[in-house]
């Protein structure tokens, strides 16, 4: 009796088993090496089909075209899977586009409103001792795009990184510097 019954538990097991490893996922995987900080293209990709397991995170091989021009954050080695942390977020800038940082104070942006491809301007703000009159000149503007909304630091800054035309990305970074910045959000209509 005892024999039959570590029988029928060991075929039950077995047959488990046999079930779970045929439970498979495409994921993603590195088809040929790609150096950090390269444009990630799809020949660059392929799928590999593994075990389901919840300790594993590779991208799904369904989220293939999100990954396609972004840029790898690391060495990519051919063989491996691809993880959400071997690539940056955005896609690649269009032609005449380059990435600013922008520090903007507390109360200088309206951060909950902000969301990446929002249209905004970028103006130049007074010092905290200049006086603002009536006849005084326009603020200077750049107009740009929102990337990516940082987390507020301690003192309530916020870091938000902008795309703008290459023959502003200059000024912009200079201004951004001195702290004198704020962030208009242009209408979403």
């Amino acid at each position: 009796m005892l024999g039959v019954l570590v029988t029928l538990v060991g075929v039950l097991g077995t047959s488990m088993l046999v079930r779970s490893a045929g439970d498979r996922v495409d994921v993603l995987a590195v088809a040929r090496d790609v150096p950090a900080g390269q444009e990630i293209t799809a020949e660059d990709l392929t799928t590999a089909a593994l075990p389901s397991d919840p300790a594993l995170t590779p991208v799904k091989a369904s989220e293939k075209s999100s990954v396609i021009g972004r840029r790898a954050t690391a060495p990519l080695h051919r063989g491996e899977l691809l993880a959400d942390s071997q690539f940056r977020g955005g896609k690649v800038l269009p032609v005449g586009q380059e990435l600013v940082a922008v520090e903007v104070q507390r109360g200088a942006a309206p951060i909950d409103a902000l969301a990446p491809g929002d249209q905004v301007k970028i103006v130049s703000t007074p010092g905290k001792d200049e006086q603002i009159t009536k006849n005084a000149s326009a603020p200077q503007e750049i107009e740009a795009q929102i990337v990516k909304v940082g987390a507020p630091n301690a003192s309530g800054a916020v870091v938000v990184q902008v795309s703008v035309a290459g023959t502003d990305s200059s000024l912009l970074a200079a201004r951004a510097a001195t702290g004198r910045v704020a962030i208009v959000l242009a209408s979403k209509g």
